[in-house]
């Protein structure tokens, strides 16, 4: 143990505040954490850790001086660019922070806690503004992949996947520009990619009705290769499914009768990997939040979205905070336990 803390000075007090911060206890993580910045000054994580720790406390410009500490030791460490945008935010420096945001969002294109952040701060264009960049930067020829609709599909029915128009949020300066198809999203992207489709359609609609997106299987490598040569994409042989699921989740019944229709849907769809979304306030049953203590941080009454992941490998859960049902102001995304927040019980078998 002894030779454990000298090769990790720090190590013991970082882990203390990571338990003072998980139970709630700001103040008590952020002495841990300065005990463990005491043992170890050259340790990024360790102010990335206590500038959360200050931002909980409402020490807005201690925050920010952790965050730029963190960026400077480790300039390729996503996080302290997260708690720098953070802290410009709560100091309304809104423009820097969702700049600061959009430089983030480069270095990691999977994070959705950063696109929320953006959105939280600037808005639905901030979506767009993201989708402009990532677009920018990518260099493989194809067009643009579009989105299958399934009808009303009140009831659960399966969708019937055909190619549509633009599945996420377009600007006209980005349209025509090479995209990464759906197909060849590994299922952090693809999640990542809902996100920000999710997002813009609350900030457009205001609401959002419950759905499973299904990321389309692989093209056969014989029609992609075939569809390069001639200088074509392959997004158009990839469509994204969409299965409305708007009743599932008023009552026992009608959960019990669309669960196999959704895995029906995922199997036919031959999917790689499948999302569900879904406001809380449109969630009867389960009420998976309800009697699970400190693994629920939030009022049992807010409001905010449930995204769940599901591919073959594994599943995710995370959900969405809406801080102000009237403005749709979004909030903080926390990560769940799949096992006791899950929606659906797995659809990949």
């Amino acid at each position: 143990a002894a030779m454990a803390a000298s090769s990790n000075p720090g190590r013991e007090d970082k882990d203390a505040g990571n338990a003072h911060f998980k139970n709630g206890e700001f103040l008590k993580a952020a002495a841990s954490y300065t005990k463990a910045i005491k043992a170890d000054p050259s340790n990024h994580v360790y102010y990335s850790n206590r500038a959360q720790a200050f931002l909980r406390l409402n020490k807005v410009t201690r925050a920010l001086e952790d965050a730029d500490k963190c960026i400077e030791l480790s300039p390729d460490f996503v996080k302290g660019y997260h708690r720098k945008a953070l802290a410009l935010a709560a100091l309304d420096r809104k423009e820097e922070a969702a700049e600061l945001a959009l430089v983030a969002c480069e270095m990691d294109p999977t994070s959705r806690e950063l696109v929320q952040l953006g959105v939280s701060i600037k808005g639905r264009g901030f979506v767009n503004e993201v989708a402009e960049r990532r677009k920018a930067k990518k260099a493989e020829a194809g067009e643009e992949h579009g989105q299958a609709a399934a009808g009303d599909g009140a009831n659960c029915a399966p969708a019937v996947p055909k190619p549509a128009s633009p599945a996420l949020p377009q600007s006209g300066a980005a349209k025509g520009a090479p995209t990464k198809a759906l197909a060849d999203l590994d299922s952090e992207e693809f999640a990542t990619e809902i996100v920000r489709l999710t997002l813009g359609d609350l900030l457009k609609d205001k609401t959002i009705e419950g759905r499973v997106y299904t990321q389309p299987p692989q093209p056969h490598s014989k029609t992609r290769d075939k569809k390069k040569k001639k200088g074509k994409g392959t997004g158009d042989d990839a469509p994204l499914g969409i299965m409305q699921i708007s009743k599932a989740f008023e009552s026992p019944e009608t959960l019990a009768q669309c669960i196999p229709a959704v895995r029906t849907h995922v199997q036919q769809f031959g999917a790689q990997a499948a999302v569900i979304a879904v406001l809380k306030s449109k969630v009867a049953c389960p009420q998976v939040w309800l009697g699970k203590g400190a693994s629920w941080k939030f009022d049992e009454g807010c409001e905010g979205i449930f995204m769940q992941l599901e591919h073959p490998k594994g599943r995710a859960m995370w959900f969405t905070h809406i801080e102000d049902r009237e403005t749709l102001k979004v909030g903080e995304t926390v990560q769940l336990d799949p096992e006791a927040f899950a929606l659906l019980p797995k659809l990949f078998q």
